[in-house]
């Protein structure tokens, strides 16, 4: 009898165990996880939009599609590294373009008197290109000159081709394209570069 006794003590004894351990490990499943700590992407999805937002609302969605699909831009994790990869993007971009353009103007503006409106736009791209080489260079050294050479390509504005081009007759929806996609990086290259701390 008091063997039994001490056996149905035993059994209650564990059987409680078995609860509490239950019973602790539930708790400790229900309990929130820890939130995740910011990673580059967040933090460079929140340089892009920032520096998109600054640019006019009818440049905003262009800014976002160009910076976002970059594997550079879209990673870059402090403005410096946003500013030295636009850039680098500003400069490849417009290099090529330049070249697109220079063919399609050939097809569409063939009387001599009309040479003086492909040379307005075409030394508007290999100015830009130049303005952008130059701040890319300039932008771990020296911001604020690299603002500045930002400015000056932010400064000669896209009108001046669009004016040549419509007295010319001309309206490619191409052309258009390429020259509001050139506007949007010299506005980008002027904003990323005015972000940067003017010392280091």
């Amino acid at each position: 009898m008091q063997t039994n006794t001490r056996n149905n003590g035993f059994f209650l004894n564990d059987w409680m165990m078995l609860m509490a351990l239950f019973l602790s490990l539930s708790l400790y499943s229900a309990s929130p996880a820890p939130a995740p700590a910011p990673t580059p992407t967040s933090l460079s999805n929140n340089l892009v939009e920032s520096t998109c937002n600054k640019t006019c609302d009818e440049l905003y969605t262009l800014c976002m599609e160009i910076l976002e699909s970059n594997p550079e831009t879209a990673s870059a994790s402090s403005p410096l590294d946003l500013a030295k990869a636009a850039l680098n993007l500003a400069v490849e971009d417009t290099q090529v373009a330049s070249e697109k353009l220079r063919v399609l103007l050939k097809t569409k503006i063939t009387q001599p008197e009309l040479s003086e409106l492909f040379d307005i736009c075409v030394n508007w791209y290999d100015m830009a290109v130049g303005q952008f080489s130059m701040s890319s260079k300039e932008v771990d050294e020296d911001p604020e000159t690299a603002n500045y050479d930002a400015d000056l390509a932010n400064s000669h504005e896209s009108s001046d081709c669009e004016s040549a081009l419509a007295s010319a007759g001309i309206h490619l929806p191409q052309i258009e394209a390429m020259i509001k996609r050139l506007e949007c990086f010299c506005r980008i290259a002027y904003i990323v570069t005015d972000a940067l701390p003017q010392e280091f």
